[in-house]
């Protein structure tokens, strides 16, 4: 009889509790994506000088060989990371990137080289090929693109989560996050090619 009491009021603790837990997860789904668009209103205003500092494919004079230049790098994350949107583990994220590029790369053999200068190069790298802030084809951007993005999949993890930001044109961008601690904002620790 006391193990059935006890069971009933353990269900009504936890049947009370719910509503709380939905609450908390529907305050950080808004949290996630207002994170999101943050990030993508200070793109609107700063996103062209950033992304001239981008590592970017240099040919090496007097011969058919190109290399990733990668000496604005620091530059180039300190710039996202100035944004006040990002966690402090996204710069690796942004190594990682570029550093599988640049193995690559230095891996190639005269040969490769020769081929692709008779062939032509096409892009290597994804961020070649597409804009590195909304990781689709370079479009005019606007608030009002910005404010039709939508969230999808959300997976909160403790301090860890990730969301899916579908874009007006239906593009899909996976964006993770995390909090330094449970009264801190969700800052961004990647998203894009930028994992």
């Amino acid at each position: 009889m006391k193990t059935l009491w006890l069971t009933g009021i353990m269900t009504a603790l936890l049947a009370c509790a719910a509503p709380a837990s939905a609450s908390a997860s529907t305050a950080d789904e808004q949290a996630l994506m207002a994170r999101v668009q943050g990030f993508y209103g200070w793109v609107l205003k700063n996103g062209t000088q950033v992304s001239k500092l981008q590592p970017a494919i240099k040919d090496i004079p007097g011969s058919n060989k190109f290399q990733l230049d990668t000496k604005n790098i620091k530059v180039f994350s300190g710039k996202f990371m100035a944004s006040g949107y990002f966690s402090p583990e996204f710069p690796a994220a942004i190594e990682r990137y570029y550093g599988k590029y640049q193995q690559q790369f230095a891996a190639y053999t005269p040969a490769e080289f020769a081929q692709m200068a008779k062939d032509g190069r096409g892009p290597l790298m994804d961020t070649e090929d597409m804009d590195i802030f909304f990781c689709g084809q370079e479009y005019e951007y606007k608030k009002s693109f910005i404010s039709k993005m939508k969230a999808r999949n959300i997976k909160l993890d403790g301090d860890k989560a990730s969301m899916i930001v579908v874009s007006p044109y239906q593009w899909e961008t996976e964006f993770r996050f995390a909090r330094i601690n449970s009264n801190s904002q969700w800052m961004i620790t990647g998203y894009c090619v930028f994992q």
